[in-house]
C-alpha cells in the first residue's frame, strides 16, 4: 500500500488559490463571449486586452516578462501538486499487511495525549507540546524552585504516553522547563 497521500499533508492553499484564479479567469472569458454573440461587440476589457496583445511582438518587453512570469508561476504550481508537504502523521503498528490498509495517528493528537498527561504532573502550571514524527517537544511552566524535579517528572509522564501508543517509530521526547511565577 502506498503511503504517500495518508501520512504527507496536501498543498491545499496553493491548490484553492490556483483554482480561485483560474476560475475567475474564466467567468471573466466566459461572460466575455457571451457579451459578443449576444451584442456583436467585445465588451470594453475584453477590447482593450485584445487591442493590446495583437500589437505585442515576441520579443517586445511586456510579452516577454510575462512569459516568464506564466512560466515561474506554472513550475511552483507543478513542484506544490509534486512535493508533498511535511508529515503531519505518525504510523500505527496496528496495520494488517494483507487488509490492504493502514492506521495512523496525528501528530496534533500526540501533542494533545502528552499535554493533558503532563498537565497533571504536580507543580506544573501549564504545557505546551509541538510534535513532530521524529520529536515531542514539550514545554513546561511552574513555580517550583525544583526545576530539575518538575523535569524529570514530566519527562518520565509524556514518554510513558508515547510508549503506551503502538507506534512504529516513537519520536524523541523533550522537556523543557520555564519557572514563572511562585516566592
Amino acid at each position: 500500500m502506498s503511503r504517500f497521500w495518508h501520512v504527507r499533508s496536501a498543498r491545499t492553499l496553493a491548490l484553492m488559490i490556483s483554482f480561485i484564479v483560474v476560475l475567475a479567469t474564466s467567468i471573466l472569458l466566459a461572460l466575455s463571449c457571451l457579451l459578443r454573440l449576444t451584442s456583436g461587440q467585445w465588451p470594453g476589457f475584453a477590447q482593450q486586452g485584445i487591442n493590446a496583445v495583437s500589437n505585442l511582438r515576441f520579443n517586445d518587453n511586456l510579452a516577454v516578462i510575462a512569459m516568464v512570469v506564466l512560466a515561474v508561476l506554472g513550475l511552483l504550481l507543478l513542484l506544490s501538486a509534486l512535493i508533498p508537504g511535511p508529515r503531519q502523521s505518525i504510523l500505527l503498528n496496528t496495520d494488517d499487511p494483507s487488509a490492504g490498509s493502514e492506521q495512523a495517528i496525528s501528530c496534533r493528537g500526540i501533542s494533545t495525549l502528552v499535554g493533558h498527561e503532563v498537565e497533571r504532573t504536580d507543580s506544573v502550571t501549564r504545557a505546551s507540546v509541538k510534535t513532530s514524527p521524529a520529536l515531542v517537544q514539550v514545554t513546561v511552566q511552574t513555580p517550583a524552585h525544583s526545576v530539575q524535579r518538575v523535569r524529570e517528572n514530566a519527562q518520565a509522564r509524556a514518554q510513558r504516553v508515547i510508549d503506551g501508543l503502538p507506534l512504529q517509530r516513537a519520536p524523541k521526547v523533550k522537556v523543557s522547563v520555564q519557572r514563572r511565577g511562585g516566592n
